[in-house]
């Protein structure tokens, strides 16, 4: 009797568990335009068809919604993000237009207005740090004896005071990290300013000046944001060290999906991560700051920017010894060329080309021939007159090569703004992507970058139930409503983590 019991109570277990948990009815369900309704068991799509047969599966306990005919995506899944999670500071009011005078108007009255242990930080624009003269003694001027850090908006750049050196342990007598450089005077002394790997080390520093606590907090409220966009899953490239992140992360316990990338700042690299995980690292700039490593053409001042490192077999050896995914921040032409030659001198499986704005047509073939994912970063094109003239950035050229594609924000982290750059685009109309083609890009294409394609980033039976329901028809709307907006219903992992 008592396994003829125990086989009743295990199909017994086994119907309640068919039963959908949650039923979606009435929606518009992107690329099934036959479909209206999605059945959620568990944490999977269980069903899809119309409103009718999703009803039809419905128990007296299953929660039952209304989309009221609105629009049900995927969710979406942004394939590259830096969550910044700075230590505490007065920020003084800048962003990429500001000018100098405005900004230093700004750390002056600081100064009077704020504890003096208080960093002042500052947000700045290409035309304040191509500014030779912006060095520590301008700051100590400005601002005896603060902590001042001010970081050029593209992440690769920035100028500290001598307080603030010192505060992160970075001495005069400081050698220069690989694939990066420290300014220095005529008498050989630090000017305080900091490009590349030099840059990341003094952020970092900087990042991990916030204490648990405020790295839990500031995790809370990036992925709240995140959950309101309609953002079910993250790829991160953190600012503070992968240990320190990831120790706040599952203190947070929050419900958004995060994969954490390695950045390890040592060259060679010890391994950080378990096995199967991802590893970046940085090969040059921006072309903001001339920084992005151009092939033939130059920058307007004769220059063609910098790589980072020269010899990239050690990083391919540490992807390939730790079976780590491979990502190379790779954005002149140059760079790219030199990521797609290293990454087929071994066995990489799905390596991928980080903004890839120097992808150009010569290069796809070897693109295609390494399996290669290129994520592009729509917030970037509106700087495309950067770079000198020739092929770059090139969206729609990449996918209809069928390289792999997909779509990171490595800025603002609305993804209905990445949407409406990525398809309207005015510098390279012919480049611009189909709304359709850029959701896909945001969504399968960024669960295809983390080798993750079968099991979400699409609406379909066996799927995780990742998905959001949106305020608006992002396909119909004009081009310019798309940043306003919102998910009404975010689901991750079959629960209802956000409703309006």
């Amino acid at each position: 009797m008592r396994p003829l019991l125990a086989t009743v109570l295990s199909l017994f277990s086994l119907a309640l568990s068919a039963q959908p948990s949650l039923v979606l009815v009435n929606g518009r369900i992107f690329d099934n335009p036959d479909a209206q309704a999605i059945a959620i068991t568990g944490n999977t799509i269980t069903a899809v068809g119309s409103s009718a047969e999703m009803k039809a599966l419905a128990t007296p306990v299953t929660r039952v919604i209304d989309l009221q005919g609105r629009m049900v995506i995927p969710g979406i899944n942004d394939a590259h993000t830096h969550p910044g999670l700075h230590t505490p500071s007065f920020v003084a009011n800048s962003d990429i237009t500001t000018t100098w005078p405005l900004i230093a108007a700004a750390i002056s009255s600081a100064v009077d207005e704020t504890p003096a242990d208080l960093w002042i930080t500052a947000t700045a624009g290409p035309g304040i740090l191509d500014d030779a003269t912006l060095t520590r003694q301008t700051l100590d001027k400005l601002a005896p004896n603060r902590k001042v850090f001010i970081g050029a908006f593209t992440g690769h750049v920035s100028v500290l005071s001598s307080a603030g050196l010192a505060a992160l342990g970075i001495a005069d007598n400081a050698s220069n990290p690989p694939g990066g450089t420290f300014g220095r005077d005529a008498q050989g002394n630090l000017n305080g300013r900091a490009d590349e790997y030099a840059h990341y080390l003094a952020e970092r520093r900087f990042a991990d000046l916030a204490t648990d606590d405020e790295l839990v907090t500031g995790i809370r409220s990036f992925a709240d944001e995140a959950i309101r966009l309609g953002i079910t899953t993250v790829q991160a490239m953190p600012v503070p060290s992968e240990q320190r992140f990831s120790k706040a992360l599952r203190d947070a316990a929050v419900p958004l999906r995060v994969r954490v990338m390695a950045f390890p700042l040592e060259v060679p690299a010890r391994p950080l991560f378990q096995s199967g995980g991802a590893v970046k690292f940085i090969l040059d700039g921006t072309p903001i700051e001339r920084g992005a490593a151009l092939r033939t053409t130059a920058y307007a001042d004769g220059s063609k920017g910098r790589e980072n490192f020269r010899d990239l077999a050690p990083f391919v050896k540490l992807a390939v010894d730790n079976n780590q995914q491979l990502l190379f921040h790779a954005a002149g032409d140059r760079t790219v060329a030199s990521a797609l030659n290293a990454f087929g001198t071994a066995a990489l499986k799905r390596p991928r080309i980080e903004h890839g704005d120097g992808m150009q047509r010569d290069l796809f073939p070897i693109a295609l021939k390494t399996g290669a994912v290129v994520v592009v970063n729509p917030t970037h094109f509106p700087f495309r007159n950067f770079y000198p003239a020739g092929e770059y950035m090139l969206a729609a050229s990449i996918r209809k090569a069928r390289i792999p594609l997909a779509i990171g924000s490595d800025g603002p982290i609305n993804p209905y703004l990445n949407l409406m750059i990525a398809s309207a685009r005015p510098d390279q109309p012919q480049e611009s992507l189909t709304r359709e083609d850029a959701l896909r890009a945001y969504t399968s294409g960024s669960a295809f970058a983390e080798n993750l394609e079968t099991k979400k980033g699409k609406i379909a039976p066996g799927m995780l139930a990742d998905l959001a329901v949106l305020s608006q028809n992002i396909i119909e709307v004009s081009v310019n409503a798309l940043p306003d907006t919102r998910s009404v219903l975010t689901i991750i992992d079959g629960k209802v983590v956000h409703e309006e």
